[in-house]
């Protein structure tokens, strides 16, 4: 059997946009069989072991300020999990929309200098089968969109938007750059206009469709 870890944010969660509960500060999620992993899983069969591992809020390498919610930061949180599930064949990151934040302000290339972090700590370790090294996988989230949601302008500026719109060609490069496979999410799914950075219901089986084609090209 195959173990693939999926490490990313709420898109990889599974949060049904516009579901906030602010006081609580936690969101909805879609069941089992709707969000992408488990419908990778189906696409695959029992050969194949998707690992859900997505965390509302995760960033690459950053630390909230606003909200501090303790595990956001994806290189902290990652040795511990890539551990927990060892041995993997695979690590298919989506990370980089938390990134985009107001509050970090971060630039493109200090984002994709960050994923390059996670991914040489993959690289570099030794959890696939027999203490050898798993492969990568990059995918590339896709583009904000600005919707008139008093949440969304909280978080997220047109600078941010910008910059959603430009981060696949950076992850797509770096990708090149580090032998990785890669995806473009923003070719396959829409983004729910409830809150502007959540993947739609039904795009969730359009980018496990997408995402079990590159994998089987990839010879794990």
């Amino acid at each position: 059997m195959k173990n693939i870890l999926c490490y990313g944010d709420s898109n990889t969660w599974g949060n049904i946009a516009g579901s906030m509960n602010l006081e609580l500060r936690l969101a909805k999620r879609y069941e089992y069989g709707v969000r992408w992993t488990s419908v990778l899983q189906q696409i695959l069969g029992d050969k194949f072991h998707i690992i859900e591992a997505g965390l509302n809020g995760r960033t690459t390498a950053l630390d909230e300020k606003i909200i501090a919610r303790p595990s956001r930061n994806g290189l902290t949180m990652l040795p511990g999990i890539i551990e927990m599930h060892y041995p993997l064949d695979l690590v298919i990151f989506m990370l980089g929309t938390n990134d985009l934040k107001i509050e970090f302000n971060v630039t493109l290339e200090k984002i994709t200098q960050n994923m390059q972090q996670l991914i040489h700590y993959v690289k570099n370790s030794h959890f696939g089968n027999n203490y050898g090294i798993p492969q990568v996988m990059l995918i590339s989230p896709a583009p904000i969109l600005q919707v008139d949601v008093p949440a969304f302008n909280l978080f997220y500026d047109d600078a941010s938007i910008n910059k959603s719109t430009q981060l696949a060609k950076h992850y797509e490069n770096l990708a090149k750059e580090e032998h990785c496979a890669f995806l473009d999410a923003g070719l396959f799914v829409k983004i729910d206009h409830s809150d502007g950075v959540h993947i739609a219901r039904d795009s969730h089986a359009d980018l496990a469709r997408a995402i079990a084609q590159v994998i089987q090209e990839i010879k794990l």
